[in-house]
């Protein structure tokens, strides 16, 4: 079997010769013009991934709210005869065409993000393979979407489109705050060759465990809240299926990891106080408090009047800063990330 597929990985090798030769001559002036260090326009990018990428949950949002989710009945058609909305289709047409026409705007920022750190792929490999998965998490949202419009919009389906949403806030989240620390760490007014941690600052299993805690819990209380939503009235169609679970029960039980987060983010707030720990964890832990307290008092107070569509849209987008927050909380404890070093002999000792 090995001489028989002798022939066929020469005829491949030579293929890829061939196809690098042709390719060279095209992407070797590009690749040279690609920045080799990190510089505030890679912050730029990294921000604009994060926040295209929370936007993007936030305008899905309001395409469900509002009953758009099949103004556009077909994928990756608009309709059977057009790419684009028409007059016709009305303005549920406009809002999903129009959240669809954002996914390129993202595809573009997530494009430069990537080219900014091509050429770090070596020295900077978690910045360069965290850009690459966002890139590649775009296309399969795209076909996710696609499966929620052909199965009329299913709640499991939407659900798993929120999630891959969620995941890669967190990804961008830590993209975000590993090319700060690069950054800071080449712009400090006290340069040091030695890497630098992201996670500094005091090591104590209690407040790693906590860290730990709370990244889990805030990704159980956004999965049970995609099931609560599953089960409520905002279908994003009239004639869209929903969970067939007891309101009240399936809001108890998504409460329940929202408790166990709260009572973590108190432990590890007096934690860090009696440690004296680092003034970033304590911002960063001080920032979660804040967006349960916001998220708290949205959950309770929507599903209390009846879950208005602007405050479901705000509880949405308090989803996507619950994960920002708990990311970064989970990043400063728990992250094994280091700077690569402000002198040419510094390794590049950078780990996921």
């Amino acid at each position: 079997m090995a001489l028989s597929l002798s022939p066929v990985r020469r005829a491949l090798d030579r293929i890829m010769q061939l196809l690098r030769r042709l390719v060279r001559p095209v992407v070797e002036p590009i690749r040279r013009r690609l920045p080799t260090r990190i510089t505030p326009m890679t912050r730029l990018l990294a921000l604009a991934t994060l926040i295209a990428n929370v936007g993007i949950m936030v305008t899905g949002g309001a395409v469900r709210l509002t009953a758009s989710g099949l103004g556009c009945p077909e994928w990756p058609r608009c309709t059977p005869e057009s790419w684009t909305a028409t007059p016709e289709m009305g303005v549920n047409g406009a809002i999903e065409f129009g959240n669809r026409l954002l996914t390129y705007v993202l595809i573009a920022i997530t494009v430069a993000m990537f080219l900014s750190v091509a050429r770090l792929a070596r020295s900077h490999r978690p910045l360069w393979a965290r850009s690459l998965i966002i890139g590649l998490g775009i296309p399969f949202q795209g076909v996710i979407g696609g499966i929620t419009v052909w199965t009329n919009l299913n709640p499991w389906v939407v659900s798993l489109h929120f999630l891959l949403s969620s995941a890669l806030v967190l990804l961008s989240t830590q993209l975000l705050l590993r090319v700060r620390a690069e950054l800071d760490a080449e712009t400090s007014a006290t340069r040091t060759p030695a890497p630098r941690p992201l996670a500094a600052g005091v090591r104590d299993p209690l407040s790693r465990g906590m860290a730990m805690i709370v990244l889990v819990t805030a990704w159980a209380a956004v999965i049970a809240g995609t099931v609560v939503t599953g089960t409520g009235p905002h279908a994003g169609d009239p004639g869209s299926p929903r969970h067939d679970f007891d309101p009240e029960l399936i809001t108890r039980v998504h409460t329940m990891p929202v408790y166990l987060l709260c009572a973590a983010a108190v432990v590890l707030l007096v934690r860090q106080r009696l440690l004296v720990d680092s003034p970033a964890r304590g911002r960063a832990s001080w920032w979660l408090v804040v967006a349960i307290v916001l998220q708290a008092a949205l959950g309770y107070t929507q599903h209390f009047l009846g879950l208005p569509i602007g405050l479901v849209l705000l509880h949405m987008l308090g989803s996507a800063l619950l994960m920002v927050a708990a990311t970064v909380v989970f990043d400063r404890h728990r992250a094994r990330y280091c700077t690569r070093g402000t002198t040419a002999g510094a390794a590049a000792t950078a780990t996921a």
